[in-house]
């Protein structure tokens, strides 16, 4: 799996930068929610009080904890067994099932419809939440009588990320599973995995989010393409300041995109723009006598840097195992 081409990156960061633009002053600084003890540290019990309290915790990462939403479980059936035998409940359910509306705008408040069978499967029940929050957010935040960009449901996604719910949507966008009739992927977002990797990597740099933390908790695929992203948007640090200050700037196409540049090219080049080098026979000789200058302080962003592309380098190799 590749990240999209050049061709159609400008279409997926002209958009986010149109939802950043269109809801900054609503949006305000939002952590990166990971799916780990920190940001989930109750016990989940798959019942309707945990379900409610799950929201609930959701909704305070996203900063709507002030819209009034409810939470209802429904009895809907969930996806037919594969017509093997098997019953086990191994198939990952589908992102929307039957006929139920997932939420419900009464006008003063919300209903949140939760199939039952999706209390069962956490990736899928936290990215449905993550992508309803996106919708919510969406109404709640643009201005009376404004339009939601259409495809309405990917705009959702690209909120969620915004609200800092991108690693969450990650999980869902390719969910692996194995069961009796082969291993399978299910897609639960409308923006595919590699798109949503590009806008959630755009999410990190924009908010100065550290992606190791991330990667850490993400996937083997995910790991990979997600790291491969950030990549490219921390080679394109122009674009990420405009992000920061001007986001209607990129929203409108006036910006450079610049291919991705390793870690090492961007160290170096960093300290050949800052410092007087010796010339190469200098350093050669001083290597050569074994003098050693006064040792240099650790830059955070580079050993960053240096650790995420070790870890990419990991994850690429156990893929291609």
């Amino acid at each position: 799996m590749e990240l999209p081409g050049t061709e159609a990156l400008p279409a997926i960061i002209e958009r986010y930068a149109q939802l950043v633009a269109a809801t900054r002053g609503e949006l305000g600084e939002r952590p990166l929610v990971l799916p780990n003890g920190e940001f989930f540290p109750d016990k989940f019990q798959r019942d309707p009080a945990s379900t409610e309290m799950l929201v609930e915790r959701m909704m305070g990462h996203a900063g709507l904890d002030d819209v009034p939403l409810s939470v209802r479980i429904v009895d809907e059936a969930g996806p037919e067994a594969p017509h093997d035998g098997c019953s086990s409940g191994c198939q990952v359910p589908a992102a929307i099932a039957g006929t139920l509306p997932r939420l419900v705008d009464h006008g003063d408040g919300w209903t949140l419809n939760v199939p039952a069978f999706e209390l069962a499967h956490p990736v899928v029940l936290t990215t449905m939440i993550a992508r309803a929050l996106g919708h919510v957010f969406l109404v709640e935040a643009l201005p009376d009588g404004a339009r939601i960009a259409p495809p309405v449901e990917l705009t959702a996604d690209y909120a969620a990320v915004a609200l800092g719910l991108g690693p969450l949507l990650l999980e869902g966008a390719y969910v692996y599973s194995k069961g009796c009739g082969g291993p399978s992927v299910a897609q639960l977002t409308r923006a595919n995995l590699p798109e949503l990797s590009i806008v959630c990597a755009l999410f990190i740099e924009q908010g100065r989010h550290p992606a190791r933390a991330a990667l850490r908790e993400l996937s083997t695929t995910q790991q990979a393409l997600l790291a491969e992203a950030h990549e490219l948007v921390k080679s394109n640090g122009a674009l990420v300041r405009l992000l920061r200050d001007d986001p209607g700037r990129v929203a409108r196409g006036d910006y450079r995109l610049s291919e991705a540049k390793p870690w090492l090219f961007r160290l170096f080049g960093k300290k050949q723009e800052s410092a007087d080098l010796p010339p190469p026979e200098l350093v050669g000789l001083e290597i050569h006598r074994g003098a050693r200058g006064p040792s240099r302080p650790v830059d955070p962003e580079h050993e960053e840097l240096r650790a995420l592309v070790e870890e990419a380098l990991v994850v690429s190799r156990a893929d291609a195992e």
